[in-house]
């Protein structure tokens, strides 16, 4: 079993909620991706460094099948999440089983896609997380192709390069730009202990101004 990433481990004892709202903070206002993407199978948080890859509609079968998508694989390293932007194909699945298995075996701890899943079920089975903007059984060969991996993608609506953190869990994902991880994950730590008081000061049943005028914490 690989170790984890002491920054990841301590990500994932926060939201998503903290991150985006110290991103905020930082002037990084575009942190979270759109809402519809949501943990569609195998758990409901992962963390990890982003390894992009950029899909595109086609209308028939590549020349050569598959073949940016499998010269990628060779990239992924241990504690990557495929951060897969469709460009707006939404007629197939682009992530399965299978893309999944062989992910997993090179020590990848998740995907996300702003595109469709197959497979719900055997995902679910593995423990692989994914997130995406839904399901479909429909495959795309003949109707996408990876055309780009390492480079910069917009996925969900945020911008995101390989080696950025991604954070998923039940509200959403979040991509941190690599630059601003140590700072984010500091000020998401205090802010998560700042709102442990405000909840406790907040149950006592204390006017909620004052804690406000306080803490500037709501």
């Amino acid at each position: 079993m690989q170790d984890i990433d002491p920054l990841f481990a301590r990500l994932g004892r926060l939201h998503t909620a903290l991150v985006s709202d110290v991103l905020d903070a930082l002037g990084h206002r575009t942190g979270a991706m759109d809402f519809r993407i949501r943990a569609a199978a195998g758990g409901a948080q992962v963390v990890g460094r982003a390894f992009t890859l950029a899909s595109h509609p086609i209308e028939k079968p590549e020349e050569v099948p598959y073949e940016k998508l499998l010269a990628a694989y060779r990239e992924l390293t241990p504690g990557d999440i495929v951060v897969l932007a469709s460009n707006g194909e939404l007629r197939s699945g682009v992530w399965g089983e299978l893309l999944a298995t062989a992910a997993r075996a090179r020590g990848a701890v998740g995907a996300v896609t702003d595109g469709l899943t197959r497979d719900v079920a055997a995902l679910d089975a593995m423990g692989f997380p994914v997130f995406a903007r839904g399901a479909s059984p429909v495959d795309s060969a003949g109707r996408q192709a990876v055309a780009a991996f390492g480079e910069p993608v917009v996925c969900g609506g945020v911008e995101v390069r390989t080696g950025d953190i991604v954070f998923g869990d039940v509200m959403g994902v979040v991509a941190i730009p690599a630059a601003l991880a140590e700072d984010a994950l500091r000020l998401a730590e205090e802010k998560d202990q700042g709102e442990d008081v405000v909840r406790a000061e907040l149950e006592r049943g204390e006017d909620p101004a004052e804690v406000f005028e306080r803490h500037g914490i709501l």
